[in-house]
């Protein structure tokens, strides 16, 4: 009767290795799949992230573009405005010439000139004070988004540092503008008053010229708050 070959131990053992190299290569194989996986969404999520902050900062850019243009155009009206009132004046001086003004007339004409001079820093300091706090909330609102941010970005030190200082600046800027806002509205009530007064006493010292004359200047209309975002 023939024996059966007998197969070394030692060439059970390598086999044996070799089943177990073959298993942690396919787990690493794996693994390193996931991994490599998991990489090229995030690299995908942040390339769309960046181009969204792309996107908004040059929207940013044409919101200042427009934003600069009006600035320049209302400080051209304001200027047209200061010249129609500098004719107003002359012609309502000269037409005083032409009726023999007495004293009260001249005063009263000092009087209106002066009201009208008050309501138009009066109505200066209001729209002042309606875009300071409204600049003030919005930037209460950025440094509240900025820390909020900075939180979730603990293991990015550097960053979560430059978001919360950014913060901070923000939040001074806006305690600033709200405290210039009060001001310029204590102010713009201080003048107002006075305008009333000199507007009063003209027409008691001219009140035939102060019937013919255009009318006391109104309060600005205010633009209603923008809603911060």
């Amino acid at each position: 009767m023939k024996s059966k070959t007998k197969i070394p131990s030692h060439f059970g053992a390598w086999r044996w290795a070799g089943d177990i190299t073959n298993a942690l290569l396919l787990a690493m194989a794996v693994s390193l799949a996931s991994t490599t996986g998991l990489r090229a969404a995030d690299d995908a999520a942040a390339q769309k992230l960046l181009t969204e902050a792309r996107a908004k900062e040059a929207h940013a850019e044409e919101l200042r573009s427009v934003a600069a243009a009006a600035v320049q155009k209302a400080a051209d009206d304001q200027m047209e405005a200061g010249a129609e009132e500098r004719d107003a004046r002359i012609l309502t001086a000269q037409a005083l010439k032409l009726m023999g003004a007495d004293a009260n007339k001249q005063k009263a004409f000092r009087q209106r000139q002066q009201a009208r001079k008050l309501w138009v820093e009066d109505r200066n300091m209001l729209i002042a004070a309606r875009n300071d706090e409204q600049k003030a909330a919005q930037l209460t609102h950025n440094a509240e988004e900025l820390e909020k941010s900075a939180a979730q970005l603990k293991d990015q030190p550097a960053v979560a540092a430059a978001l919360e200082s950014e913060a901070k600046e923000a939040t001074n800027e806006a305690q600033a503008a709200q405290q210039a806002a009060g001001q310029a509205k204590f102010g713009a009530q201080s003048l107002d008053e006075r305008a009333k007064t000199a507007w009063a006493e003209a027409e008691k010292l001219d009140p035939e010229t102060h019937r013919q004359v255009a009318p006391a200047t109104p309060k600005p209309v205010l633009a209603q708050p923008h809603q911060v975002r």
